[in-house]
């Protein structure tokens, strides 16, 4: 045997290690699912946030409703307002049902089967017709927490 040969052959060695990039076909899948499902909680949270912005705001308007108009002096401002809010909620919570063409005892009726389990829900009868009447009777407390609790379970 060459002598030489045999000073030119290397020793046994290994592999050289992995490398990192590209990864394996089970990382891509993985990766995309791990997308997909920070996409979809990030929309969730973002539209849970804007929900929460609204309802606050909506809060925010009731307060400042009952803050300026005087239930007592200006009664049918104060329902026309409150009627407002209750229909812009609706419009939003239910579009499917038309509520934008609703007036009077048939919206009176849709906001109480609506609110069916509050207390006091029977006030809101004055919604059909107060804006209109030149004298009202209806507390003012008790249609301003019927407003909240419409804003807080629908808004």
């Amino acid at each position: 045997m060459n002598p030489d040969l045999l000073s030119q052959l290397r020793d046994i060695h290994g592999a050289p290690p992995a490398s990192w990039w590209p990864p394996a076909p089970g990382w891509w899948v993985l990766a995309f699912l791990l997308m997909v499902v920070l996409t979809w909680v990030g929309r969730k949270l973002l539209a849970r946030y804007r929900r929460h912005k609204r309802r606050k705001s909506m809060l925010a308007w009731v307060d400042h409703l009952n803050a300026t108009i005087d239930p007592g002096r200006e009664p049918q401002a104060y329902l026309s307002t409150v009627n407002r809010i209750f229909k812009l909620v609706a419009l939003r919570a239910f579009p499917a049902q038309q509520c934008a063409v609703m007036a009077g005892s048939e919206w009176a009726a849709f906001l109480m089967d609506k609110l069916k389990n509050s207390p006091s829900v029977e006030s809101l009868h004055v919604l059909a017709s107060g804006p209109y009447d030149p004298a009202p009777q209806f507390d003012a407390g008790t249609i301003s927490e019927l407003s909240r609790a419409w804003i807080k379970q629908y808004g």
